[in-house]
């Protein structure tokens, strides 16, 4: 059902598509080449997971909607709109509600964009990654730099006036020069969002085998300092707000459901390997697709036959104490430009951000990478560089040594 907005909570859900054209040499994500047989199962799988948490959510409005991957946008339009019709029909949906997809240049046509325009995605999150074929092809992307900015053209004819595109700087050999191509090339097409990612050589990928082997070199620090520094100038001067460590929007354009995530705010997620922040518990579903389908179906069949039901696709989860939950919402919240509010921080846990960490701050306003201003504790620009060195000392029971002091 559609509302307009009201007093009740918030709620983002994350459809997890896994299914993608083939796998990304970099990518950690939980994606799967080569199992086509199993959309047929999966697709009404999603929609009875979506219908057994429905009862839980009943308090809740839905206000960001997610599709992400794998690949989205492979989807069958019929698929897509039985998705999103079990969505409406479950769920109190506001009316301002944010749909986003993630989608792959290389398989989209004008009329799938047209098709998913029509079913209210209102905002594409396009995976482009670099306008250089060479480093398209070193990324095991299928795409061409031509195809990506046709179907970016191909987005705007389809009636989309909310697009994402997210890009890789720090690639391997990669200097600062073919960085700055792929972003002019990019803000030539006035996207209203930009995610601006340095590539990590993540365990268990391929291109972390490569680079363990020593057939590909790690990428060079220093150069991915100097391309993140002069990214952060140039899209200031092209009009975009940094509000996140790796994010930039038009005024207004920030995306959403990303900022729930940011903001410990709770979400939930649907689908093979989806997590979910929900009712104070973390929690995730099982990985692989055809486990995922068997478990929610047995679910719903054990719903049907006794009213109740065990979420038999969840393999694991936590009720965070509040040491963990404090420790969250510092982190998260430094990855926003903003920072982390003082008195809001002191509200919602009953003390301040000093009792918990002040020994932690204390030591990185000393080295320089965190500073107070206007009641917020947050990164400076030296500190978005060296952000992890942060989050370290603002984990859980984390002794943290104190800060040099000058002679």
């Amino acid at each position: 059902m559609h509302v307009t907005t009201t007093s009740r909570p918030a709620l983002a859900l994350y459809l997890h598509i896994p299914f993608c054209t083939a796998k990304c040499g970099y990518c950690d994500f939980n994606s799967y080449a080569g199992l086509d047989h199993l959309v047929p199962e999966y697709t009404p799988a999603l929609v009875r997971e979506l219908e057994l948490w429905a009862p839980a959510a009943r308090e809740f409005e839905v206000r960001t909607v997610f599709f992400g991957g794998g690949t989205p946008s492979l989807s069958s339009l019929d698929d897509l709109a039985t998705i999103a019709e079990a969505v409406r029909a479950n769920y109190t949906v506001a009316d301002d509600t944010e749909w986003s997809l993630e989608a792959n240049p290389g398989e989209l046509t004008l009329e799938h964009l047209q098709g998913m325009r029509a079913l209210g995605i209102n905002r594409l999150s396009i995976g482009v990654q670099s306008l250089h074929d060479d480093e398209l092809k070193m990324l095991d992307r299928i795409h061409t730099a031509d195809r990506a900015i046709e179907a970016i053209e191909a987005a705007r004819t389809a009636g989309f006036d909310n697009l994402n595109i997210d890009l890789i700087f720090g690639l391997i050999d990669q200097p600062l020069a073919r960085w700055q191509q792929t972003l002019e090339r990019a803000l030539a097409l006035r996207p209203e969002h930009l995610s601006c990612y340095a590539l990590t050589v993540e365990p268990g990928t391929a291109l972390y085998y490569q680079v363990a082997k020593g057939i590909l070199q790690a990428p060079d620090g220093d150069i991915v300092a100097d391309q993140y520094d002069w990214t952060r100038e140039r899209l200031a001067a092209a009009g975009y707000h940094q509000y996140e460590i790796s994010n930039w929007a038009l005024p207004g354009r920030e995306c959403r459901h990303n900022l729930v995530y940011w903001r410990a705010d709770p979400y939930l997620g649907i689908g093979a390997g989806a997590h979910s922040f929900f009712a104070g518990q973390r929690f995730a579903n099982v990985d692989a697709p055809n486990k995922y389908v068997e478990l929610v179906n047995a679910t719903a069949e054990e719903r049907r036959t006794t009213g109740r039901a065990t979420m038999q696709q969840i393999k694991g989860g936590e009720h965070p104490d509040e040491a963990t939950l404090r420790s969250d919402a510092m982190i998260l919240g430094l990855r926003l430009i903003e920072g982390v509010d003082a008195v809001e921080f002191a509200s919602r846990f009953g003390c301040t951000v000093e009792d918990v960490f002040g020994p932690a701050v204390a030591k990185h306003i000393g080295y320089g990478l965190l500073e107070w201003a206007d009641g917020r504790l947050r990164l400076t620009e030296r500190g978005l560089l060296l952000s992890n060195e942060v989050f370290i000392d603002l984990l859980p029971d984390r002794e943290t040594e104190p800060a040099p002091t000058e002679a």
